[in-house]
């Protein structure tokens, strides 16, 4: 067999030389671009987190003054309907609340009665017979104006008991909140207050708010303001120690990284009410802590007709369980393997190099020449397939994860022209997202069948309409055929019949199923959808097309994973070939069986799901 020499050319050695970096090149943009990605969507996970916690936070509070709020008209329709009240039905009722289990952060539940100058004595006498020993109104005035004193306030701690005899009208907070509540005929929440029963000392914990709730007499709170002042009997009102309000409401929603402030009206030092920590928060509040990795909110609450103003920002506990910390940790891998790539490219272009040059040095020796040339052409016929073998996959791979890549770039190129219309911007985002949602949707594929096939993945069970499931699938490639003009039929027999499994699992299978049909089939083709119950007891569905068919071959491999039946890279249908693998995986883990039937190539297929049927007692 003759040989022929060829040395490589100038312009093919340069281009060789530049491959590796080319090479490199690539890989260093990927790894920016992966970096990137990793590091927007873990701040965006950060966010979602944050704003989840303050959520919860916010919802708990409404929650716990509507409790609150609950408690005391509870309160007052015992007020109202008690035939005599007195100090012990009062104290029995209250305790019968238990107030420490069931309502924390609650100081104790008062009752205030409208007493005019007439009555103070005899409201004495009867105070000091119930057994206040020592019961007076204070403070003590001259005036002759109704006076409003505590006259029950329970439990009867030694801190509520000093509460008693306090006349609520000689504070102008209490005073106003009082009125207010009156008017109103609704309760009404007051500003921020000192409390009874702690000394001087804990001024800072005694920090808290009043409810109160008017009653009327004969439970008359109809007509207008003077009507309601007229019929005004007294109050039932609730004390809220705000620390331990807002520490109970931390406890409950389990926000321990974030810090929380809520203040009374404005966001100045004097009106605020509380605070779940001190010290090392103060810097995540005044927005000087680690740049876009603190997150802070400032909302708006109305509270029984006070507006609180609640902050919320990160504490260092939130950022430790934090992804971005990794984002240096995978870059750094990326730039390693990249390096590694270069390497192995290089080494590959100089072997390859080095291997052509000393074919072409063995041509001109004359003895051995022939021999020489034979051995070096079965080399390279074996290192040629053995790159193919090699390539095919790697090919496969990346044109499909390259393909949606290219498109982006163009379009964003397109977006970088200037007088760009708002029509050609529209459509250019619409396809940039339309290629990142494929992009995606690969890798995804590619994790979940990992997931699956490793047993990392666990089912959410539950009982699903398998017809309702079926007919929203249906719904959502009922348009995409029409888009390609493909006749889409369906036939639903099934009577509510349910199945036992994870519907976004079963979802996907369905997802795949009508994927491919539509996917494989011609436009002017057919595909009918039919669901019903197997003589043996399941919920079966079929999916039969007359599209590409599969190769008679091929079929016993068709829910293999990574097979297609075209797999060279101008395949004229794209995909990674794991949508099969994965519904399989999943139908068996749902205790079903899933099989494919053709007639062989441009023959139509038909796809057979059955699922076991909950049984009903």
């Amino acid at each position: 067999m003759p040989f022929t020499n060829k040395n490589l050319t100038d312009k093919e050695k340069r281009r060789n030389a530049r491959f590796p970096y080319w090479v490199l090149a690539t890989s260093i943009f990927l790894t920016v671009l992966a970096t990137y990605n990793f590091y927007t969507n873990a701040l965006n996970k950060d966010s979602i987190r944050f704003q989840n916690e303050v959520g919860r936070v916010q919802s708990q509070i409404e929650n716990k003054i509507s409790l609150y709020t609950a408690l005391l008209k509870g309160g007052r329709g015992f007020v109202e309907s008690a035939t005599e009240l007195n100090r012990e039905k009062f104290s029995k009722y209250v305790e019968s609340l238990e107030l420490d289990k069931n309502y924390a952060g609650v100081q104790g539940i008062g009752y205030t009665k409208i007493v005019s100058p007439d009555e103070r004595e005899e409201l004495t006498r009867l105070m000091l017979a119930e057994g206040y020993a020592d019961f007076k109104i204070f403070p003590d005035t001259d005036d002759k104006t109704p006076r409003q004193p505590v006259i029950y306030f329970a439990p009867e701690t030694e801190d509520n008991m000093r509460a008693v005899g306090f006349d609520m009208a000689a504070e102008e907070v209490r005073r106003a909140t009082l009125q207010q509540a009156a008017d109103g005929g609704r309760s009404i929440a007051s500003a921020k207050i000192n409390l009874f029963g702690e000394n001087a000392d804990a001024a800072a914990n005694n920090t808290g708010f009043l409810i109160f709730l008017p009653i009327y007499k004969n439970g008359a709170a109809l007509g207008g303001i003077a009507q309601r002042r007229k019929n005004l009997s007294g109050y039932i009102y609730g004390s809220f120690r705000a620390a331990d309000f807002l520490s109970e409401i931390q406890k409950n929603t389990m926000s321990y990284n974030i810090a929380i402030r809520i203040f009374d009206g404005e966001k100045k030092p004097e009106n605020l009410l509380a605070q779940t920590v001190l010290g090392e928060s103060e810097n995540s509040f005044d927005g000087n802590g680690g740049a876009d990795r603190n997150f802070s909110s400032d909302n708006e609450l109305s509270v029984e007709g006070r507006r609180w103003l609640l902050q919320y920002s990160t504490l260092p506990s939130f950022a430790q369980q934090s992804s971005v910390g990794w984002t240096l940790l995978i870059f750094l891998s990326g730039v390693i393997f990249s390096l590694l790539l270069f390497a192995i490219t290089y080494w590959e272009i100089s072997a390859r190099t080095t291997l052509q040059q000393t074919a072409s040095e063995l041509f001109e020796l004359q003895g051995q020449k022939q021999i020489l040339l034979e051995k070096e052409q079965k080399a390279r016929l074996s290192a040629e397939r053995a790159s193919l073998a090699k390539d095919e996959f790697i090919a496969a791979v990346s044109h499909e994860l390259r393909t949606p890549l290219n498109s982006i770039a163009g379009w964003t190129s397109i977006l970088k022209t200037e007088n760009l219309s708002t029509t050609t911007k529209s459509l250019a985002l619409a396809k940039i997202e339309k290629n990142l949602r494929a992009q995606t949707k690969m890798v995804e594929e590619l994790l979940d069948y990992s997931q699956i096939v490793s047993g990392a993945i666990e089912l959410n069970g539950g009982e699903i309409v398998f017809s309702e499931l079926f007919e929203n699938s249906f719904a959502e490639f009922a348009e995409k055929a029409r888009e390609k003009n493909i006749e889409l039929t369906k036939e639903n027999t099934l009577n509510g019949q349910k199945i036992s499994g994870d519907g976004e699992k079963l979802k996907r299978v369905l997802h795949n199923l009508f994927s491919n049909a539509v996917k494989f089939t011609q436009a002017g083709g057919r595909i009918s959808a039919i669901v019903s119950e197997s003589d043996d007891g399941c919920v079966q569905m079929k999916i039969a097309d007359n599209g590409e068919g599969i190769r008679e071959e091929f079929l016993p491999f068709v829910f293999e994973r990574f097979k297609q039946a075209d797999a060279s890279r101008t395949r004229h249908f794209g995909g990674l070939g794991l949508g099969l693998a994965v519904s399989r995986r999943i139908v068996e883990m749902h205790k079903g069986t899933i099989e494919a039937n053709s007639a062989g190539s441009g023959k139509g297929s038909v796809f057979t799901v059955k699922f076991p049927v909950v049984k009903q007692n």
